[in-house]
C-alpha cells in the first residue's frame, strides 16, 4: 500500500488525540485520559517507526524528524502524567504549556501538515511514495472498542468505591435513625400531646422515614441480596408491597384480578414493586391513579404499572434506569437501577413507555417459572 494522505492523517489524529487527552488529564485528573493516551502512544509510535523502515530513502529524513520532536514530546507528557499522579496539577499543565512543549508539537504537527498539504499539491512524485505499514481500519476499531471497555471498567470500579463508602455512611445512619423513629413513637403513644405538637412528631416521622428509603436505596445498589427462589404468588408479593406502603384515600389503586402463582426471590421482588408504587405515588403528586395489571403470554409473565400522572419527556425516557439518574430533588437515582438488576438477576426485564400528559407505564417481563 503507497504511502499517501490517508496514512499521514492517521499520524496527525493520533498525534491531536494524545495531545487533548494529556491536557485532559492535567486539568481533570479524570483517569479515562491518562488510559487513552497510555493506549494510542504505541500506536501512533509504532507509525512513525513503519514509515522510517519501510518508505522512501528520499522522505525518511522527514519522519526521522518527525519521529525525534515525537520522542521528546512523549518524554513531557508522561512526565506531566507522572505529575499529576503525583498531586502536582499545577506543575504538570505548567510543563505543558511551556517554550520547549509548544516547539516540538508545532515540529510535528506542522510538519505533518505541511506534508499533507505536498501531498495534495502533488509535490511529490508517486515514486516519492513507497510502500509502509501502516494499522488496519480494523485495528482502529478494535483500539477504540479497547478504550471503550477500559472506560466502562473505569466507571464500575468508581461506582464500586463509592458504593462501599455509601454502605458504610448508610450503616451508620441507621442507627441515630432508629433512635429519633423510637423516640418518635414513645412520644406519640403517650397521646397528651395537643394536635400541633402531634402534627410535628408526624413530620419528623415522615422525614424519617424519607431517609430511610433513600438508604434502602442506597443499600439495594450496592448490596444487592444472593437470589433465592421460592414458591410465590403475585398476589402475596403485592400484599406484602402495598402494606409497607401509605396509599392516601386520594389515590385509587386498582390491583390485578388474576392471580399468579410463580417461582422468585420474593424479598427482591418487593423492592422492585415498592420502588415502582413508590413512583407512581410521587408521579400523580399522591392524588390520582394507578393501576396495576399482569398476565402470562408465551411463558412470560407481564406486569404493567401504569400511572396518570404528567409523564415524562423523551429525553428522560433513555436515563431512567441510568446510576445516578433522577429528576426528583431528594432521589438517590439508584431505585429504579436496582429494580433493573433485580429483574435481570430472575432473567426477565423491564421497560418504561412514557410521554409528557399520558402518564407513565413500567413493564416488567419474568420468566414464568411454574411452582416447585
Amino acid at each position: 500500500m503507497k504511502l499517501g494522505l490517508y496514512h499521514i492523517q492517521l499520524m496527525r489524529y493520533y498525534e491531536e488525540v494524545l495531545a487533548q487527552a494529556v491536557r485532559n488529564y492535567a486539568f481533570t485528573g479524570d483517569k479515562k485520559w491518562e488510559m487513552r493516551y497510555r493506549a494510542v502512544e504505541p500506536m501512533s509510535d509504532g507509525l512513525l517507526k513503519d514509515a522510517i523502515a519501510n518508505t522512501d530513502e528520499k522522505i525518511k529524513p522527514f519522519f526521522i524528524v518527525m519521529d525525534k520532536a515525537n520522542m521528546r514530546l512523549v518524554k513531557m507528557e508522561y512526565g506531566s502524567i507522572d505529575l499529576v499522579n503525583e498531586g502536582k496539577k499545577e506543575q504538570a499543565i505548567d510543563l505543558l504549556e511551556s517554550k520547549e512543549y509548544a516547539d516540538q508539537r508545532k515540529v510535528l504537527a506542522g510538519g505533518l501538515e505541511d506534508f499533507i498539504t505536498k501531498i495534495e499539491s502533488k509535490t511529490f512524485s508517486s515514486d516519492d511514495l513507497s510502500d509502509i505499514m501502516i494499522p488496519s481500519v480494523q485495528q482502529i476499531i478494535e483500539l477504540e472498542r479497547k478504550l471503550a471497555v477500559m472506560e466502562d471498567n473505569l466507571k464500575k470500579e468508581k461506582l464500586f468505591a463509592i458504593g462501599e463508602l455509601s454502605a458504610r455512611l448508610a450503616h451508620d445512619i441507621r442507627n441515630p435513625l432508629s433512635v429519633i423513629k423510637t423516640s418518635i413513637n414513645i412520644l406519640v403513644s403517650k397521646g397528651d400531646v395537643d394536635a400541633k405538637t402531634m402534627e410535628m412528631y408526624e413530620r419528623m416521622e415522615r422525614a424519617v422515614e424519607r431517609i430511610t428509603y433513600q438508604i434502602d436505596d442506597v443499600l439495594n445498589f450496592v448490596k444487592p441480596r444472593v437470589s433465592s427462589l421460592k414458591n410465590t404468588s403475585l398476589d402475596e408479593i403485592l400484599a406484602s408491597v402495598l402494606a409497607r406502603i401509605e396509599i392516601p384515600k386520594t389515590v385509587v389503586m386498582t390491583t390485578p384480578t388474576k392471580n399468579i402463582e410463580f417461582v422468585g426471590d420474593i424479598i427482591s421482588l418487593e423492592i422492585v414493586f415498592v420502588n415502582l408504587i413508590t413512583n407512581a405515588l410521587q408521579a400523580i403528586n399522591n392524588s390520582g391513579e394507578i393501576t396495576i395489571s399482569a398476565d402470562v403470554q408465551n411463558e412470560k409473565i407481564i406486569i404493567k404499572i401504569h400511572d396518570n400522572g404528567p409523564g415524562m419527556p423523551s429525553d428522560v425516557v433513555p436515563k431512567i434506569f441510568d446510576p445516578l439518574f433522577t429528576t426528583k430533588q431528594t432521589g438517590t437515582g439508584l431505585g429504579l437501577t436496582s429494580c433493573k438488576t433485580i429483574i435481570e438477576q430472575h432473567g426477565g426485564h423491564i421497560e418504561v413507555e412514557s410521554a409528557v400528559g399520558k402518564g407513565t407505564t413500567f413493564v416488567v417481563t419474568l420468566p414464568y417459572r411454574r411452582i416447585i
